[in-house]
């Protein structure tokens, strides 16, 4: 009898199990997209130096390196997770990622020898594949970085999972709130508390959603109490399940988030999400939907006229075009990885 071929293991490089809502839906993308390969997770603590046994180790054991996420090619420090020497002993495949330049300074934040050590990583011919969430940070990248192969452009890869049919209730109209743990006194709770009466005003419910789990989730709930209690008849929903997350969102008629793939997510289900943070990944991708009538900040005084009883949703055709766009992404992924995961390797 002829053995059968063994899957694939790919060592997973990211933010992952740190309980951010985002990355934890990029682990299902990935999952979904590509079952035919074993996922191992590489990183085994969520503190430095997030690996209990040399690296070198660990990826001895996976036929490559699959490195995936948000906010990863971070220009202005080191992490010690993402980027390691070590993982270019096998193919290296990065997809997905953005770079958090922060609200247009486009190279301003750049530390030139964190900067050096991402191009030296880029540009190693075991790097085999580069995916990111938009056009800015491809920009980016080919400028500062200076890839030897293309860099691929897709809406972000969380928009190829199969998310649950909004269906607000006829009963009651929902406006989603996500915010999130920031430092002792940046958020402007005052802009938000002022959203929150008009929306009551027209006869919403709000239910807050902390949109993280694990310890992230705990700082985020640990945040609200700031201000939860200054506005009475909030429901809060603080859950460590990933999909009750998402099936709360998709309860919602509107919402307004602190978080990115709160907004990503919403905007998959048709809901409108009015961003409560600028920072260049929420411009960017509203943006590209067409959408700039949802991008606010909380600390617009000017945040509350962003809400209308008339707020339109998001256009199906939008939202079938996110969805095409990442999956196409991940299937060029996938034949990438089938291609070369067990080709030679160029060592470090």
């Amino acid at each position: 009898m002829k053995a059968q071929n063994k899957k694939k293991t790919v060592g997973l490089v990211g933010y992952y199990n740190f309980g951010n809502y985002g990355d934890e839906l990029f682990v299902k993308a990935f999952q979904k997209a590509m079952p035919e390969f074993n996922f191992q997770i590489l990183h085994d603590i969520c503190d430095r130096p997030y690996f209990t046994t040399p690296k070198a180790e660990k990826v001895k054991n996976v036929d490559c390196i699959l490195i995936g996420g948000g906010d990863l090619l971070i220009p202005s420090y080191w992490t010690d997770l993402y980027f390691e020497d070590e993982f270019l002993e096998k193919p290296v495949y990065i997809a997905g990622v953005g770079v958090p330049t922060w609200a247009g300074n486009y190279g301003s934040n750049n530390d030139p020898k964190v900067i050096e050590r991402l191009r030296k990583f880029m540009r190693h011919p075991n790097v085999r594949f580069i995916s990111v969430r938009d056009v800015e940070s491809k920009e980016w990248i080919e400028k500062f970085l200076q890839p030897r192969i293309k860099v691929h452009v897709s809406a972000d890869l969380v928009c190829s999972l199969d998310f649950p049919k909004a269906n607000p209730s006829n009963s009651e109209k929902i406006f989603g709130l996500i915010t999130r743990k920031q430092g002792k006194g940046e958020i402007n709770y005052q802009n938000i508390r002022k959203l929150c009466g008009k929306v009551i005003g027209e006869g919403y419910k709000i239910k807050q959603i902390i949109l993280a789990t694990g310890e992230i989730g705990k700082e985020d709930y640990e945040e609200i109490h700031n201000f939860q209690f200054q506005l009475p008849g909030i429901e809060l929903v603080y859950t460590e399940e990933i999909d009750r997350i998402t099936e709360e969102i998709s309860t919602c008629h509107v919402m307004a988030s602190m978080k990115f793939h709160g907004c990503v997510v919403a905007s998959m289900m048709g809901i409108p999400a009015i961003t409560l943070i600028t920072t260049d990944k929420f411009v960017n991708f509203y943006k590209a939907i067409n959408r700039e009538d949802l991008i606010s900040h909380h600390r617009r005084d000017t945040l509350a006229d962003q809400f209308s009883p008339d707020i339109q949703p998001i256009d199906p055709a939008t939202v079938a075009s996110l969805k095409a766009s990442s999956l196409k992404m991940l299937n060029e992924l996938k034949d990438a990885i089938n291609q070369g995961a067990l080709s030679s390797t160029v060592s470090v």
